[in-house]
């Protein structure tokens, strides 16, 4: 009798036991999927700052290898920084192409825009306007390519006027940047340039506040054009 008793409750056992394992199987499934969404999540944020790591080591790197443009106010008390390189040194009659940067320096920044313009004797073929930038983001260059065309051999100087609106409030800034065209006979690129040219910079540059009278800085950005 007991045998035939013990058949129903085993049954009944082992269906409490099957049902329990098929829950577990089904809780451990709805864990393991929840574990690997939450790990995507934290893989996500990990990806998109290692890409934003690798963005702003190239904008430091290309950044690094550009010139301070020179403002006209001393100090400027503009939030932003203007930067240029000539990668190639200009020469009569043949466009150059001016890379200019810049970067706001303040979150405060609300719209950036600008013109540029150039000496008599260079011409500004493309790039003059400067396009309206809203909300740029601080330490993100606004990069712009300025094509120039020296129409005879001298130094000239070419003038960014920057017009930012931050705080509500507006200013205008001029910034110089040097550039030196060479004549068809002169030099091969990349050699020095001489004390009568370096001369020359000088006395078309602005004076620095500090600087002894009649002694002008000669601007940083002179070897970008050698």
């Amino acid at each position: 009798m007991m045998r035939l008793n013990a058949g129903p409750q085993v049954a009944h056992t082992m269906t409490w036991i099957l049902g329990r394992n098929l829950l577990l199987s089904v809780a451990l499934a709805v864990l393991g999927a929840g574990c690997g969404w939450h790990s995507d999540d934290g893989a996500k944020p990990a990806a998109a700052k290692s890409v934003a790591r690798k963005a702003g080591s190239t904008t430091d790197e290309l950044l690094h290898n550009m010139v301070s443009a020179v403002a006209a106010t001393k100090p400027s008390s503009m939030p932003l920084q203007v930067k240029f390189e000539l990668r190639d040194r200009p020469r009569v009659g043949q466009p150059t192409d001016l890379e200019l940067a810049i970067v706001p320096m303040s979150a405060s920044v609300d719209r950036v825009s600008g013109k540029v313009e150039g000496d008599e004797g260079l011409e500004v073929v493309d790039g003059a306007q400067i396009a309206a930038t809203d909300r740029p983001p601080e330490g993100s260059p606004i990069r712009q390519t300025v094509k120039v065309l020296p129409k005879q051999e001298g130094i000239f100087t070419v003038h960014a006027l920057v017009t930012v609106d931050a705080g509500g409030q507006t200013s205008t800034e001029t910034y110089a940047i040097p550039v030196m065209a060479a004549g068809d006979s002169s030099d091969s690129p990349g050699q020095p340039v001489g004390q009568g040219a370096a001369a020359a910079i000088a006395a078309t540059a602005p004076a620095r506040v500090g600087d002894p009278a009649g002694h002008a800085t000669v601007p940083a950005g002179t070897a970008a054009a050698q």
